[in-house]
């Protein structure tokens, strides 16, 4: 994470829904910069979207032809409104499955979206069934939280959004 690295591809992949992805070559990959946590959120500040919509509307996933048409790619940064909790419901009500899911607040509406970091996602399995603050789980939770939230493949005509990463900022920071 904050890692900028430079790599060779050999092509875009021209998904019109995920236009950010190219297929790497296989070549080496450079570190080029680490960014100091301490200097995170002055770096990436200007990145972020400052909603109301969440790629492309306000729920938790998108048909293929909004995605097509209102996201300009599949990834968006952004800061909840009041930081984020961590949610693992029993298996029975995720489908037989053990399934972390992160919930915060952007513009005006609140989500509950699969989580898919692994380091976090790992510690909400191992503590189990209930709602966690990242503190409760070993997670610096001083500063600021920004996500990286994402759209995952197409099922059923649809694109589900996903929290691919959650970034856990040093306290007392500002752009």
């Amino acid at each position: 994470m904050l890692d900028v690295v430079r790599f060779g591809y050999d092509r875009r992949l021209e998904d019109p829904v995920q236009p950010e992805n190219f297929l790497i070559d296989g070549s080496r990959w450079e570190l080029m910069e680490k960014i100091a946590s301490e200097d995170a959120y002055r770096r990436l500040g200007r990145y972020l979207d400052r909603g109301p919509r969440l790629l492309g509307n306000r729920g938790a996933a998108v048909t293929e032809d909004e995605a097509v048409e209102n996201a300009a790619g599949s990834l968006t940064l952004i800061e909840p409104a009041k930081g984020i909790s961590l949610l693992m419901r029993p298996p029975e009500e995720e489908y037989g499955k053990l399934k972390p899911r992160v919930v915060f607040d952007f513009g005006r509406r609140q989500y509950k979206l699969p989580l898919t970091d692994v380091p976090i996602e790992e510690a909400v399995k191992e503590a189990g069934v209930g709602k966690y603050l990242l503190q409760d789980l070993g997670f610096d939770a001083s500063g600021r939280v920004l996500l990286t939230i994402s759209l995952a493949e197409e099922f059923n005509g649809w694109h589900h959004k996903l929290a691919a990463a959650v970034i856990s900022l040093p306290g007392g920071l500002g752009l």
